[in-house]
Formats: structure tokens, sequence, C-alpha cells
């Protein structure tokens, strides 16, 4: 089950199945909703064991552009660029996250943050790494 946050509102939705090296549209539609509806901030995407667990966005307000045009430039999205971009961030990410960074109504960039998981290497101590 994937958790989609935005402000006060939850929506669920079915988690991807392990192998996929894809996004469930309908999956992939909710990230690009929330894309539209930013205008600057950050979309998360959380993955664990090759799966997207959760979605969250965060809001910035520039205290000038209050009561401007709301939310994501629909002309500077091109949806399938979007798309493949993020399958591509997600593709083969057993643990971490992809976020993608918001600036003036545009997409700026996409970062990916891989995380490593040891459960065979001990320190010292018999403690983890």
């Amino acid at each position: 089950m994937i958790v989609l946050r935005s402000g006060g509102a939850t929506r669920r939705m079915p988690a991807l199945p392990r192998d996929a090296d894809f996004l469930e549209p309908r999956v992939l539609d909710g990230i690009l909703e929330l894309l539209r509806g930013t205008r600057h901030g950050q979309i998360t995407i959380v993955n664990q064991n090759f799966r997207v667990v959760q979605v969250e966005r965060r809001e910035n307000f520039n205290p000038e552009e209050l009561g401007g045009p709301p939310g994501l430039d629909a002309e500077a999205l091109n949806l399938t660029a979007v798309k493949k971009k993020i399958s591509q961030a997600l593709k083969g990410l057993e643990f971490g996250q992809v976020v993608l960074v918001v600036k003036k109504g545009r997409l700026a960039q996409i970062e990916r943050l891989q995380k490593e998981r040891f459960s065979d290497l001990q320190g010292v101590y018999g403690d983890g790494i």
C-alpha cells in the first residue's frame, strides 16, 4: 500500500510488485498530480524492498508570489520525459528515495538517495557498522 500525503489529505494506493522496473500508472499519475500542485518544494518518493511505500510533498511559499499562479507550469512539464526520468531514478532502487525538486513552477532536478543495508557486517563489539 502506498500512502500519498499532501497537507492534511491522505490517499492510499496499491504498492508496486517487488520486481517491477516501472511505476504503476495510478501511482505515477498521483505523483504527477502532486507535481502539478507544487510551485516551490519537493516531492519525495520513498522505496523499500524495490517498492514505492510512500510519497510526500513539502511545499515552500515565497511571500512575493502568494496569490500568483498555483502549482507547476503545465507547459513546463513534459509528461513523457518526466515519467521516464522518474522510472529511471526508481529502477533498481532497493532502499532509498527519489526527490523531485520544483522551483518557480518548474521541475528543476531529480535527486536519488540509495541506502545500503548491511546485516552481516559487525564492528569490534558485535554491533553493526
